[in-house]
Order: C-alpha cells, then sequence, then structure tokens
C-alpha cells in the first residue's frame, strides 16, 4: 500500500511540474492582460514616443516623431489690409497644398501629422491659423465667411514667396467649408479638398450648392453627418467643375477621415494626397 501511494505522489509531482516548465499555456490559467490599444496618448512599441516641438509649435502638444523630423518653419504672413496670419510651412515642390484647420483654439497644430505625411510625398505645405484662432492677429471681423480673405494672404504666399506653380486648398470641418468659398472666390487656385465641412454657413448656402465653385473639388464626408449633411455635399460635387469627386467615409469628421488615433493614414489619406498631386 506505501509503494501504491508513494508512486501516485511521484506521478503528482511530475505532473505538476510538466505544467510549469512547458512553452504552452496551462489549461485553466487566466488569460493574459490585453496589451492596451494604441492611442495618441500610448503609442504602439512598434512607434517612437510622441514628443513636443522646440520652438512657437510646442503649443501644439506631443506629435509623432516624424513631425519634429519634417522640419517645421513658424512664420507670419502679413498683409495691410488682413493684418497678421500665422503660419507654419515645411518642404519643397511645384506643389504647395494651404491648409485650413478645424475650429480648434490651437488652430493649425491638428494639421501637423497629415502635413508630415504629404511632405514624405514631395508636396509642399502651408499650413495657416485662421482670423481668431492660434496666433494670427486679424484686422476687423473676419469671422465665417470673411476667413477666406486670410485664405487669399496664403495662396499669394505660396505662388510668390514659396514659389508654388500648383496650389491646393485644404480644409476639415469649419476649414472645408473655408476652402469651397476660397476655391470660389480667390485667384491662383488650382482645387480645393473640403473634409466634412458644414454646407451651410450662418444660414447661408456654401459656394451657392457648388454652382459658384471655379475649380475641381474634392469633398469627403462620412455618413454619421447626417443626411441632409451628406446629401447636401453630394449636391455641391454634381453641381461643382469638371473633374470633382465625392468620397463617402464610414465615419470620423475632418482630421479623423485621414489618420487614426495613432497618426497613422487611413485609406481616405491616400486619396486626398494623389488629388493635391494632381
Amino acid at each position: 500500500m506505501k509503494s501504491r501511494i508513494g508512486a501516485v505522489l511521484i506521478l503528482l509531482a511530475a505532473l505538476a511540474l510538466a505544467g510549469c516548465g512547458g512553452d504552452d499555456e496551462p489549461r485553466g490559467a487566466a488569460s493574459p492582460t490585453p496589451t492596451p490599444t494604441p492611442s495618441a496618448s500610448t503609442p504602439s512599441a512598434t512607434q517612437a514616443p510622441w514628443q513636443a516641438l522646440d520652438g512657437p509649435l510646442g503649443r501644439c502638444g506631443p506629435q509623432p516623431a516624424d513631425v519634429a523630423d519634417t522640419g517645421f518653419a513658424p512664420t507670419v504672413i502679413e498683409d495691410a489690409e488682413v493684418g497678421k496670419v500665422s503660419a507654419v510651412t515645411a518642404g519643397t515642390g511645384p506643389t504647395v497644398a494651404v491648409l485650413l484647420h478645424q475650429t480648434d483654439g490651437n488652430g493649425l497644430c491638428g494639421w501637423l501629422p497629415y502635413a508630415a505625411d504629404l511632405v514624405a510625398q514631395g508636396v509642399q505645405v502651408l499650413a495657416i491659423d485662421l482670423c481668431g484662432y492660434g496666433e494670427s492677429k486679424c484686422r476687423g471681423d473676419r469671422k465665417g465667411p470673411h476667413q477666406v480673405d486670410a485664405v487669399g494672404v496664403a495662396v499669394r504666399e505660396a505662388r510668390t514667396r514659396l514659389g508654388a506653380t500648383r496650389v491646393v486648398v485644404v480644409g476639415a470641418s469649419m476649414g472645408g467649408s473655408v476652402a469651397l468659398m476660397t476655391a470660389a472666390t480667390v485667384p491662383d487656385v488650382d482645387a480645393a479638398v473640403d473634409l466634412s465641412g458644414p454646407v451651410d454657413w450662418e444660414g447661408m448656402e456654401v459656394v451657392d450648392g457648388g454652382r459658384a465653385l471655379k475649380v475641381p473639388v474634392l469633398v469627403a464626408m462620412a455618413d454619421g453627418e447626417g443626411e441632409d449633411q451628406v446629401t447636401g455635399a453630394q449636391a455641391i460635387v454634381d453641381q461643382a467643375p469638371e473633374g470633382s469627386r465625392f468620397e463617402a467615409a464610414e465615419s470620423g469628421h475632418g482630421y479623423d477621415l485621414l489618420l487614426d488615433a495613432d497618426a497613422q493614414p487611413l485609406p481616405l489619406a491616400e486619396t486626398v494626397a494623389t488629388w493635391i498631386r494632381g
């Protein structure tokens, strides 16, 4: 009997050792703690940590590593009538994307991650603070449709100092509506991109339902904006110059149509970049 009990004890000990020392997870063991989903505040293990920028762009907070390496140069574009328009430039090349931000007190900051991607693809960028945002100091009341005045100053800067042969105005949300109004009223613009821009502005229809547009436009909007907005955006494209197109998105608003929370490009990002390059 003692020998039989001893054999059983030896067998149990061997099984215990096998469970601890093997490469496979023992059956019934608790699952490991899930890895946190990457986000703007917790970059994935394969990405370099986000970091704050030096100088005036420190106001933009932590940015992806490639933003710091892009060489954004802060500048101020002065105009006797409009005032001082704060901006950043980066990259080289004959195509300049003038970037107009969403409704955000930090102004142009929201464009930096995608602007870095554009620079890597050979597009020169000029992102501005619209009047009343960021560091811009505009004269008079330049809200709503009058934001186009500041964009006109930026377009002139792109053509003269930056040497652009192609200028594309790209806006997100509020900036998208301004981009379309710029495409309808400002000379020397070759094309425009509107990401989630409202089709009505302060009770007025933007660009007369598309009929006022003078250059091709790319309009992108998610179904989540509501049926009226999506239908209105499609109608603008239908009335816009030849070559215009509408891009439906599954979700997102403004910048979020282009990049995910880790600043990684979504499918629409390449579509927009291709449109900008012409």
